[in-house]
């Protein structure tokens, strides 16, 4: 039997299975956020985690809040790139953005044991991006 060869997208790269999209999400730990706050767009660093379908994102005061408190649309992504090799992958996840304020939800996150990416602040808020659409690509 021939082996089969995993689909690929219009420019040839490898399109990742939502399985492997999930395995990677679990396994990543740092992140980026996209979204537009006051006109403009923003894209920051993060360390996350991926939680029932959802990335959950431990933070303070401050722009992504404030999308996340109007339910704004985000993207996620996460990758990994060998130089050397030239190979890696990429996978992109959108969806909306709530605060978590229920209290045993806080608790529960709060067990994960995340941080917020600058260690200095006080991350006490939580954001759920409810992902509507996760996709991966693999150049090898």
């Amino acid at each position: 039997m021939e082996p089969m060869n995993p689909p690929t997208d219009h420019r040839g790269l490898e399109v990742l299975s939502p399985e492997e999209c999930d395995r990677l999400l679990e396994t990543t730990p740092i992140g980026r956020v996209a979204f537009v706050h006051a006109g403009e767009p923003q894209i920051l660093p993060v360390n996350y985690r991926y939680v029932e379908g959802s990335i959950v994102i431990r933070t303070t005061v401050g722009s992504k809040l404030d999308v996340a408190e109007m339910e704004g649309r985000f993207a996620f992504e996460i990758d990994d790139w060998d130089p050397a090799t030239r190979t890696g992958w990429s996978v992109l996840g959108h969806g909306i953005a709530t605060v978590v304020t229920d209290e045993e939800e806080v608790a529960r996150l709060e067990a994960l044991g995340l941080h917020p990416w600058a260690e200095e602040t006080t991350g006490d808020l939580w954001i759920r991006i409810i992902l509507d659409d996760v996709t991966g690509r693999r150049i090898s």
